[in-house]
């Protein structure tokens, strides 16, 4: 995936010296590159996890089977 520089934001973050030891450790073991990339990675993964629950909480709502939900899926990605 190719990364528009100029199109990203800085943000800064304050966080317990117990998670900022995990980051580096993920660092020095080479699972990720650097801060930046550790945090953007579970930041995607916590938006994904939401999206996830969001959804789960809509089809319980409207009662929605999973016969419906793959047939919907399927039309989603027929159309991408």
């Amino acid at each position: 995936m190719v990364i528009d520089l100029e199109r990203l934001k800085t943000v800064q973050v304050k966080v317990p010296e117990r998670l900022y030891n995990e980051i580096q450790g993920r660092i020095k073991t080479g699972i990720y590159a650097d801060q930046s990339e550790v945090l953007k990675e579970a930041l995607k993964k916590m938006f994904a996890e939401e999206s996830r629950e969001f959804l789960r909480e809509i089809v319980k709502r409207k009662r929605i089977t999973k016969k419906e939900m793959l047939k919907e899926w399927k039309k989603i990605r027929e159309n991408s």
